[in-house]
């Protein structure tokens, strides 16, 4: 059994920029102690999707539309229409870029559902399970596309019928009515955004196999660095983008649903730039005593996770320490804290007072996460404002982070999924600081 550490130690002997350490090192990994008591759970198993695929399949998107359809129930609503792609995907699994060109889905309150296209995905479409669709030729076209939707859902469920609806602009709402003038329509919005809350365990399997990316990537970071030594955060990000990219293409099945966002997929900032929670890549060059953040997501089957990690590069200053300390203290009370039945923003404080009563308060720059599934950033949120009771099988970002613009900042982020008595935490990378040090 390999624990976080030892996982470390084996990838830092064999992983190169050209190739990653096996999966039976993130398939045995264990949990660590924290501040010497406390064990953060770590999950097990082989990072395989479901039904070894890498994406979820039809049976999957049937069993969904039940569920909405019984949720639509609830609220008397005779159909459904989707237009915001995040919610379209959860509920057919049709992947498609988004532009201007309006594509919907519509939800009947029995009986399959149906999509609403441009034309140019209606070869694509066919490749699908939803066989019900109809298209229109281009955008703009000569009627509003909001309202050619709305035509076609109002032949479908007749007059005096109650339509949920989402993406509801003052404009699109105009061209909702015109579409659909015998209808009441009625404001959804949360219908699917709810469901989407709980991921089930097929979701979560996903989840663990885009970690398997996630954590390699901060790994080829770190390898990279210890190899060449004061290198620029772009030539970081391009080693990493290309190394990620060479492991996915290898071993990913079906080809869908991931990514890897410019500029080269993540934040790589260090020295006092690392104090700049969302700094764009420069032109510094690394140096020894910097603070170093290797910021670095995945998606697989549309499902997103993220791994960050803090190193010092070279062994750390008595203040670096103290500093690295209350980040590590913070995101161990979240974690911990990520419980069935807490409320969103007393995780919150429970976890930035860690920082606080380390003093350094005054470099506190964010919440201490989010949710996280096919939308990297979604709700609910671990911070202030937010009372969302958690449930388990929610699944959220920890990432508190302490910032010192005359130093530089530390941030580690796991992906954590609410479990009855704590989080459970999706990385298998370290999180200690003695694992941080990366000697150049």
């Amino acid at each position: 059994m390999l624990d976080r550490r030892e996982f470390l130690t084996s990838c830092s002997s064999s992983v190169a920029i050209s190739g990653f350490c096996s999966q039976r090192l993130f398939a045995s990994a264990r949990a660590v102690k924290v501040a010497g008591r406390v064990r953060l759970r770590q999950a097990g198993g082989v990072p395989q999707g479901p039904g070894g695929h890498d994406r979820l399949q039809p049976e999957w998107y049937r069993r969904k539309i039940g569920q909405v359809q019984e949720e639509m129930a609830k609220r008397k609503l005779d159909a459904l229409v989707l237009l915001n792609a995040t919610n379209v995907l959860y509920t057919t699994g049709y992947f498609h870029l988004s532009t201007e060109r309006p594509l919907a889905a519509f939800i009947p309150k029995w009986g399959e559902p149906s999509l609403l296209i441009p034309e140019l995905e209606a070869d694509q479409v066919k490749l699908w399970w939803v066989k019900d669709f109809e298209s229109y030729f281009d955008y703009p076209g000569p009627v509003n596309r909001i309202q050619w939707i709305f035509e076609r859902v109002a032949k479908r469920v007749g007059r005096g019928s109650r339509i949920g609806i989402e993406e509801t602009t003052p404009r699109r709402l105009k061209h909702m009515r015109a579409g659909a003038p015998g209808a009441e329509l009625v404001e959804a919005e949360d219908l699917v955004e709810r469901l989407r809350w709980v991921k089930d365990d097929d979701e979560i399997a996903l989840m663990r196999r885009a970690m398997y990316f996630a954590d390699l990537t901060v790994q080829a970071g770190r390898d990279f660095v210890a190899r060449r030594g004061s290198v620029t955060e772009d030539q970081i990000l391009k080693a990493t983008a290309d190394a990620v990219a060479d492991a996915m293409s290898r071993e990913l099945k079906d080809v869908v649903g991931i990514s890897i966002d410019p500029p080269f997929g993540g934040l790589v900032p260090f020295g006092k730039r690392s104090a700049f929670p969302h700094a764009v890549p420069s032109k510094d060059r690394l140096k020894k005593g910097d603070a170093l953040i290797l910021s670095f997501g995945a998606r697989v089957g549309g499902y997103n996770v993220e791994c960050e990690r803090s190193f010092s590069v070279g062994p750390p200053s008595d203040y670096a320490k103290r500093l690295f300390d209350a980040m590590l203290a913070a995101h161990d009370e979240g974690v911990r804290s990520m419980k069935e039945g807490a409320v969103a923003e007393d995780v919150d404080r429970r976890s930035l007072d860690q920082i606080r009563k380390a003093g350094f308060g005054a470099f506190l720059r964010h919440r201490t996460g989010h949710g996280i599934g096919l939308e990297g950033h979604e709700s609910p949120w671990i911070a202030e404002g937010d009372k969302t009771v958690l449930r388990e099988g929610m699944t959220f970002s920890c990432e508190p982070g302490v910032y010192d613009p005359d130093f530089g900042g530390f941030r580690h982020s796991d992906t954590v999924m609410v479990r009855k008595d704590g989080g459970e935490v999706l990385n298998r990378y370290p999180t200690r600081l003695e694992d941080m040090i990366i000697e150049i």
